[in-house]
């Protein structure tokens, strides 16, 4: 049958406004903006997960920012403080574990209590124990683990071998005495970080505390305290370590590890990946504890945190990224891409992790090492007084000051953070 002009017009007009609604009533896809703190090759595996987020989730669209280092009061922060302040605010972001009670004590994030409790495997049971310390404040959680770590003992097994040193040391008394061994021409016996993460774990390995069970008073300037950076200035001084300086001592410790000019470094188990490029067997260990004291270390990395002023469309959107990420597959493929976590208990005990740590028994370690996770203590005043141990340590490292001065000064300024005096 042939139509007429006038139908095929007619019929023409109806597809097109068949068409032109559709198109209108498609709604674009929920905007979320990720704020992230990882550079370099991290920064390509962010932006590799979120592409992957993207592509399969239709109706949400991240964007991912990077804000510069999300780390002790970097630039990540400032920017988010300053955004805060003008009343504009990313929707998510990646927070330094330490910070993330700050922030919420001043109401800059959304609790997730609720949305944890009826999510699939995102509920606070379905974590790794030992990764749920410093997510938040009092029993109000604000931060899912995102991209987590520990402490790590790093050595070269050749040098070792050659020093005739059978394995790694257990206390920091062994450690000084194998580096006097591995030290020669060239190749210093150990290169710490000088960062306060890494005096957490002294301290606590010690016996010590940073603060009162109360949260009011600093309690880091004692031996305890003290015993970790003595040990150091010591080993300095017999020329048996070297202590990097400035902005870039991680980077530049790693990099003198990876061209073999130290047997050991203290870093963290996200410096697997740096490690795997190595041309040489490389062994990671636990952190080192002092003898006579039970080991114990901090957790570190970063948490997911919603910003509470951000739109609830987005939070909720939001919130679904954060759970596709820690969701097995993509915290499996983070975790051998990166050295950091997986943060599940359910990636823990896949075949696909298994395999993995067999073949990598190195990124194993920092898993075990969890048994002996303690929290930070859970105050928004904490990471100012991190930041005071911090000046403390770049004090006592420069040989300005004795580790009892340095710190005491620190314990003042503390104490006048944690009064609000």
């Amino acid at each position: 049958m042939k139509l007429s002009n006038g139908i095929l017009a007619v019929a023409s007009s109806i597809s097109l406004v068949t068409v032109a609604a559709t198109a209108q009533a498609a709604p674009a896809p929920t905007p979320v903006t990720f704020w992230y703190g990882l550079g370099g090759q991290q920064a390509a595996d962010v932006e590799h997960l979120i592409h992957e987020f993207n592509r399969t989730h239709p109706t949400i669209h991240v964007k991912g920012y990077f804000a510069g280092s999300y780390g002790a009061n970097g630039p990540e922060q400032q920017k988010l403080l300053a955004s805060i302040a003008a009343g504009k605010v990313p929707t998510v972001v990646q927070l330094e574990i330490h910070a993330t009670c700050s922030f919420a004590a001043g109401g800059a994030l959304m609790k997730l209590n609720s949305w944890m409790a009826s999510s699939p495997h995102d509920k606070s049971s379905d974590f790794i124990p030992g990764l749920m310390v410093n997510t938040g404040c009092g029993k109000a959680t604000y931060g899912v683990p995102f991209n987590r770590s520990v402490p790590i003992l790093y050595y070269n097994r050749a040098m070792f071998a050659k020093a005739h040193i059978a394995g790694p040391p257990k206390t920091w008394e062994q450690l000084a005495a194998d580096a006097r061994k591995l030290t020669r021409k060239g190749v210093v016996g150990f290169e710490p970080v000088n960062q306060w993460w890494f005096f957490e774990a002294m301290d606590w390995s010690a016996g010590g505390q940073i603060l009162n069970p109360a949260m009011t008073k600093a309690t880091f300037a004692n031996a305890a305290g003290a015993r970790g950076m003595a040990l150091w200035v010591k080993m300095v001084k017999e020329h048996i370590a070297y202590v990097h300086s400035g902005p870039n001592d991680f980077l530049e410790t790693i990099q003198d590890f990876l061209n073999q000019k130290t047997a050991m470094y203290f870093g963290s188990a996200a410096d697997m990946a740096f490690d795997d490029t190595a041309k040489f067997s490389w062994g990671a260990a636990y952190t080192p504890t002092f003898a006579g004291h039970r080991l114990a270390v901090p957790t570190g990395g970063a948490n997911a945190v919603i910003m509470a002023k951000a739109p609830l469309a987005q939070r909720k959107a939001a919130w679904t990224f954060v759970q596709w990420w820690t969701a097995a597959p993509q915290t499996i493929w983070w975790s051998e891409k990166t050295g950091y976590l997986p943060v599940l208990t359910a990636a823990l005990h896949s075949s696909a992790m298994k395999a993995f740590f067999k073949k990598n028994p190195n990124h194993a370690v920092p898993v075990y090492e969890l048994a002996y996770a303690r929290e930070a203590p859970p105050s928004p005043h904490y990471y100012q007084v991190l930041q005071d141990i911090q000046n403390a340590q770049d004090d006592i490292m420069d040989f300005s000051q004795t580790p009892q001065a340095a710190l005491a000064k620190a314990a003042t300024q503390a104490d006048q953070a944690l009064t609000g005096q």
